[in-house]
């Protein structure tokens, strides 16, 4: 080109950028005619991420709160003889009677509960399922009397209720069509959570196997392929994200352990059937967020009903709301705030917005951020101030001078 009078290495340059501006353009027209699908294909890459992340966690958190009670086997196999200088042996068989323990103890609750809702079942007499009906009865006749001389006294008629009540009805009789999708939603999803189940279980036992041997292995592959300084900050991290975990997950069991303990006395008190029981189910519900009142209320006026005692029924339900306000508003911040060293306000604000942000995963992980939140602010504030105080050292002598 340069007979033309043109720059061969500035005209090959140009062209370059003309021939990338050009399939950007054509991307860009591409992906906007297929916005759909290419959505669609990033929701299910998603999808198969968190299928396999969801167990990968939930087993190293179970294997993270495990590991304590593996740790405290291997010291006592330790005094065994034979035992005491084959690590690698004594250290699996600690890992095996934890997981036979834990196995066990979640075997005999599960097995406890069926026995319970079988012998409600079978408990259930057709003079309580006849009291019970004729209760509905009533209080409905008496909610729709009510409303009809609400509606009167507004200068309505009783068609106008009538006409009212038929299209919600017809709103509910609507969706009769979709029961088969929603039961076959309900085996996807039990499908899915058994999957799920098994497959942490497994992460959580090869964790607590071989979790030294993991860690000792990421430490020193990222060692050599980071830098010093950036080494050093990303394992300070790490060890504050696992205190910070670890901490939450402790004052949630604690508090889960305090819960059953209140629920099973208040209800036995009260002498509602099966209070033990109840305790012993809504302390396991208590672990994850807003599972234990609904475990709590399920279970007691499932007990309450069958027994065919309403009047009790009613007492209990006020006596578990004090109790779950207490532990929500007081105990549980306070037991959070403890384990994870943050302000018991801060705990409840976390809470709000992690359950705001993302449900209940956000509420689990919400403490946990809080408190590195806090970790790296403090951090921050040490180091203005040190700063401040190297300042203020190396102006005094200017001043003296």
């Amino acid at each position: 080109m340069s007979r033309f009078g043109l720059n061969d290495s500035k005209y090959s340059t140009i062209s370059r950028y003309v021939i990338a501006t050009g399939v950007a353009l054509v991307l860009v027209a591409y992906a906007g005619a297929h916005l759909t699908q290419i959505a669609q294909g990033i929701g299910a890459g998603c999808a198969w991420v968190l299928a396999i992340l969801n167990p990968l966690i939930a087993g190293g958190l179970v294997a993270c709160l495990l590991w304590p009670l593996v740790a405290r086997f291997d010291r006592l196999l330790a005094k065994v003889g034979p035992l005491s200088g084959a690590d690698r042996t004594r250290h699996a068989l600690a890992v095996v009677a934890v997981v036979l323990l834990t196995a066990g103890i979640v075997a005999a609750v599960v097995s406890v509960l069926l026995a319970f809702v079988t012998d409600s079942i079978r408990s259930v007499s057709p003079g309580n399922l006849s009291e019970l009906a004729d209760y509905v009865g009533d209080s409905m006749s008496a909610a729709y009397d009510g409303v009809v001389r609400l509606v009167a006294s507004f200068g309505g008629s009783k068609a106008d209720v009538d006409e009212v009540v038929g299209s919600v009805v017809g709103v509910f009789t609507s969706g009769g069509g979709s029961i088969g999708k929603t039961v076959s939603s309900s085996v996807d999803a039990v499908r899915t959570f058994a999957s799920d189940t098994v497959f942490a279980t497994i992460f959580c036992v090869y964790f607590l196997i071989d979790g030294s041997n993991l860690a000792a292995y990421w430490d020193r592959t990222l060692r050599a392929l980071m830098g010093g300084r950036a080494y050093g900050h990303l394992r300070t991290f790490a060890m504050d994200a696992r205190r910070a975990f670890a901490g939450y997950m402790r004052g949630q069991v604690i508090d889960a352990l305090l819960m059953g303990v209140a629920v099973s006395i208040a209800l036995e008190v009260l002498g509602v059937p099966y209070a033990l029981l109840i305790g012993i189910a809504t302390g396991l519900g208590n672990l994850i967020p807003y599972v234990g009142p609904i475990v709590a209320y399920a279970t007691t006026a499932l007990s309450c009903l069958v027994a065919g005692d309403l009047g009790r029924l009613v007492v209990a339900a006020i006596v578990l709301a004090v109790i779950q306000f207490v532990d929500g508003q007081i105990v549980n911040p306070k037991i959070l705030a403890d384990s994870v060293e943050v302000h018991p306000i801060v705990v409840i604000v976390a809470l709000i917005v992690g359950g705001k942000v993302g449900g209940l995963v956000g509420m689990f992980v919400a403490v946990p951020c809080a408190a590195m939140v806090k970790i790296y602010f403090e951090r921050y504030v040490a180091w203005r101030e040190a700063r401040r105080e190297v300042a203020a050292t190396a102006e005094e002598p200017d001043a003296k001078e």
